[in-house]
């Protein structure tokens, strides 16, 4: 149950990322202004790169469930780096990505001169620690 519970608030999320991308997305070429916004042509997909597990599977989930309802067509290449979802990004082969937190983007937005900006904060995966040993993280 808690299982499914989480799921359906990632795809919520996702389906927002996605619904937003849509609607503030860019064509790769930044003069062409007849693509973007309001007169985007929304019977293309959108592409967005992700990770395999748990960000792929979460755009699955929408595409599946929740994206012929609102009218999006997407579609999810998974990547099992993290340097060619970006890449892919800056330079159009893609229209979005879905795997990383905000200090990662804009460490790599410096150390690659890119210019991805973030529209929406990914959800950041609960980290356990278990130990035999170690009862106290002190």
């Amino acid at each position: 149950m808690r299982r499914n519970i989480k799921i359906t608030a990632a795809a919520a999320a996702t389906a927002a990322l996605a619904f937003g991308l849509t609607a503030c997305g860019t064509s790769s070429d930044p003069a062409s202004k007849s693509e973007t916004g309001a007169n985007a042509d929304t019977s293309k997909a959108l592409v967005v790169a992700a990770s395999p597990t748990p960000h792929a599977d979460i755009l699955n989930f929408v595409k599946k469930n929740l994206a012929a309802k609102a009218g999006l067509k997407l579609e999810v290449k998974e990547f099992t780096d993290y340097v060619l979802p970006n890449t892919a990004t800056e330079n159009g082969q893609v229209d979005a990505n879905f795997f990383q937190h905000r200090p990662y983007l804009d460490d790599f937005n410096k150390k690659n001169n890119t210019h991805i900006v973030a529209v929406a904060n990914v959800h950041l995966e609960p980290l356990g620690l278990y130990s035999d040993k170690v009862k106290d993280l002190k």
